[in-house]
């Protein structure tokens, strides 16, 4: 008998364990310092009746903890309770969280993740397996400094555009890095897209110092984007090159840039049908584009 009581416990423990079943993953495990860390959580209720998580008012019933490679615990990052959640018996939900935009790593090493969903009226929380990522860091492959114009925030501040190329193990893309020129803060990092190197990208700033950059995305399209001077992408559009006859990034001399060559492509748009042609093929509208 005196076996029965720990074995009860144990079961108990158990059955309070299962009422939710929870899992976090991550995009890749490769990001470079300030780069936005998205994360899915999948949540499924195991409770065998309806579970309602969060609504106007309430407490906040996600939250993540971020530790180092030491495995000490960072700034802990909660999600709003104000997000209804109805989730039936065994039904499943997910939620998408850019986690770096409560707290970004910029100390290059190892990182782990965890989701925590809390069943507030009990008091109990359901953790994820533990996510790994690395911090990393590479060297800018063009920079140029320059001066924020009036009408964006930062107006008249020296800041540096960095273009960065960064291989996270799926693949090789191209970054844009804004850097504070006094105090070499780093404001931002984000991703661009997908690059193919077989030409090398072309980047100047034009007259309003916005960054533009044309680059080889997929084989034959070429992505141009534009960088407002307060890190906001402005625009992305696509080109595509004919006949040999490539896209080329151009800077008139009043500062003005712009794209000469190639045949703009809108890859969301359906491609012409030949006559008597009812079908779409496919492969006219690449997939992996930005």
């Amino acid at each position: 008998m005196r076996f029965l009581t720990p074995l009860l416990f144990f079961a108990l423990a158990l059955t309070a364990q299962a009422q939710f079943q929870v899992s976090l993953t991550l995009p890749r495990s490769d990001f470079l310092a300030l780069e936005a860390i998205p994360a899915t959580v999948t949540i499924t209720n195991r409770s065998g009746a309806e579970v309602v998580l969060g609504g106007p008012g309430r407490t906040s019933w996600l939250s993540f903890e971020m530790t180092d490679r030491t495995g000490v615990p960072l700034s802990p990052i909660d999600v709003s309770g104000a997000d209804l959640a109805q989730i039936p018996p065994g039904g499943t939900i997910q939620r998408k969280i850019i986690v770096s935009d409560a707290y970004a790593p910029t100390e290059i090493g190892n990182y782990g993740l965890i989701a925590r969903v809390a069943d507030v009226p009990s008091g109990q929380y359901y953790t994820s397996s533990r996510a790994r990522f690395n911090i990393t860091d590479s060297k800018a492959m063009w920079e140029q400094t320059y001066g924020v114009p009036e009408g964006y925030r930062g107006a008249g501040t020296a800041r540096r555009y960095a273009v960065i190329l960064f291989d996270d193990g799926k693949g090789t893309s191209l970054y844009v890095r804004l850097i504070d020129e006094k105090s070499k803060l780093r404001l931002q990092t984000f991703r661009i897209g997908p690059v193919i190197m077989a030409h090398d990208p072309q980047i100047t700033l034009d007259r309003g110092n916005h960054l533009q950059i044309l680059f080889l995305a997929q084989p034959h399209i070429y992505t141009h984007c534009i960088v407002a001077p307060d890190g906001s992408l402005k625009k992305r559009s696509y080109y595509r090159e004919e006949n040999g006859d490539r896209p080329h990034l151009t800077v008139s001399a009043e500062g003005d840039a712009m794209i000469t060559g190639g045949q703009f492509f809108d890859p969301s748009a359906p491609p012409p049908m030949p006559a008597g042609n009812t079908g779409r093929n496919v492969s006219d509208k690449p997939p992996g584009l930005e």
